[in-house]
């Protein structure tokens, strides 16, 4: 009769939490329906889909990330959670480890590498975690985790730590990993193994059947053999390139200070070409979550914004109005892009099954074993004792992608790297009410 109760009682544990993790499911699929027959209607076009996720990501989200993360963010509170944002750190590390080894595997794309390390590595960290956690914590007992009165407040705080790291990590590396690294040449010789080489190509623009034609946008075609096969390959010559072969010819047979003058240049591109990588890091997100930060650390200005006798209050009030509509446009914007279903171009879907299997699988089963050694291993006293910062931990490392990506490869990825992530995100959470929940139902039985 007692293991008839205790088998019961796992069934409607397990049950209250799959019902939990469709509800936070069907909210996201609701809202991306309102995208999707916007698309469809006519409302949204392609134009102004791009034109909407850029006010997104240079207004809205900003708003959210600042009162977000001034509202949580105290001295305090940074000492008592120190685990989560090393957490997030090493979520993010071993997402883009296996991410990367998943596209050699797969010979994704060069188009859609970045993007795919960038789906494996940052999962979402504030709307679906807050839906699930809140829902477990307020049926305050759940199989033999009780959780307290203020376990609800004291999981925002876990979760605000948590998404600081992230949020600084994703808009930093993100958009970097999104932009794209192979460009021009380098992205001939990076297609499923097989390499072009570079001197093989400037071989066969010297010979005869190497064509250029003059013009600001000359094009060489160049017919590679190779066993038994022709490689054909259109290479585009533009006119800076073409100037910068003619420099570099004169200063070879040039004065000996032409050495120097080379030295020089090829360190000043050098330069350039790493500014222009780190240059999409450099954004409002990431300008709103350090501005957030140093308000929540800094008493004076906490109150003055978020006390309602404050000085600041109204500031902060508008940016909370502005705020509370950065995620509905997300998803909407999903749903716009997935109007047609999604597609698999560049994302096929053994890339699909990948990213799932990373973010609602491997990364998962990754944390339950860091949480046993943790707790088996380090003093109780440097954790703090509520159930639910440990709840915290574990479902914020099992989170599917965040929707932000979407946001972040259609402002600074191409079009059909944003119908990939899109696809991405389809399949992870048409995966989420079975993966999901097992994982969280598992969490809660070894807390």
């Amino acid at each position: 009769a007692v293991r008839c109760g205790l088998v019961s009682a796992a069934m409607s544990v397990a049950l209250e939490i799959f019902a939990v993790s469709c509800t936070a499911v069907l909210k996201v699929f609701l809202i991306a329906g309102v995208g999707c027959v916007a698309r469809r209607v006519g409302l949204l076009d392609e134009e102004l889909t791009s034109k909407m996720a850029k006010l997104n990501g240079s207004v809205f989200l900003p708003c959210l990330l600042f009162v977000a993360l001034g509202r949580s963010v105290t001295i305090q509170h940074l000492r008592n959670v120190w685990l989560l944002p090393l957490s997030a750190c090493v979520n993010i590390g071993l997402g883009a480890v296996l991410g990367k080894a998943m596209t050699r595997v797969l010979c994704t794309p060069n188009e859609f590498k970045g993007a795919a390390v960038a789906s494996a590595s940052f999962g979402n960290s504030l709307a679906l975690p807050v839906v699930l956690i809140s829902a477990v914590i307020n049926a305050g007992r759940v199989g033999s985790v009780v959780f307290e009165e203020d376990a609800q407040a004291e999981s925002m705080l876990y979760m605000g730590s948590y998404m600081t790291t992230l949020t600084l990590l994703m808009w930093t590396v993100g958009p970097v990993w999104m932009r794209g690294t192979l460009t021009g040449r380098e992205s001939f010789g990076k297609e499923c193994g097989r390499d072009v080489e570079l001197q093989a190509l400037n071989e066969t623009r010297d010979s005869p059947s190497a064509e250029i034609s003059g013009g600001n946008d000359s094009v060489a075609s160049v017919a590679l053999g190779r066993n038994d096969s022709a490689v054909d390959i259109t290479l585009k010559l533009d006119s800076e390139e073409a100037k910068r072969e003619r420099e570099h010819a004169a200063y070879s047979t040039g004065p000996s200070f032409g050495g120097a003058r080379r030295a020089n240049n090829t360190h000043d591109s050098k330069f350039a070409a790493i500014l222009k990588t780190a240059a999409p890091a450099c954004n409002a997100n990431v300008f709103a979550s350090l501005l957030g930060i140093f308000v929540g650390v800094v008493p004076a200005l906490r109150h003055a914004l978020f006390d309602e006798d404050g000085s600041l209050f109204v500031v902060q009030d508008c940016a909370s109005l502005i705020a509370a509509g950065a995620i509905p446009q997300v998803i909407i914007i999903l749903g716009a892009s997935l109007a047609s279903g999604p597609k698999h171009k560049l994302c096929d879907y053994q890339t699909a099954l990948g990213v799932t299997s990373i973010r609602l699988v491997l990364l998962p089963l990754f944390n339950i074993l860091l949480f046993l050694v943790l707790k088996n291993v380090l003093p109780k006293s440097w954790f703090p004792t509520s159930p639910a910062f440990w709840l915290t931990f574990l479902v914020e490392g099992a989170t599917p992608t965040a929707n932000n990506m979407m946001l972040q490869v259609q402002m600074f990825g191409s079009k059909d790297a944003a119908e990939g992530v899109a696809a991405l995100l389809f399949w992870q959470y048409a995966a989420a009410p079975v993966l999901l929940t097992g994982a969280v139902a598992t969490f809660l039985a070894i807390l």
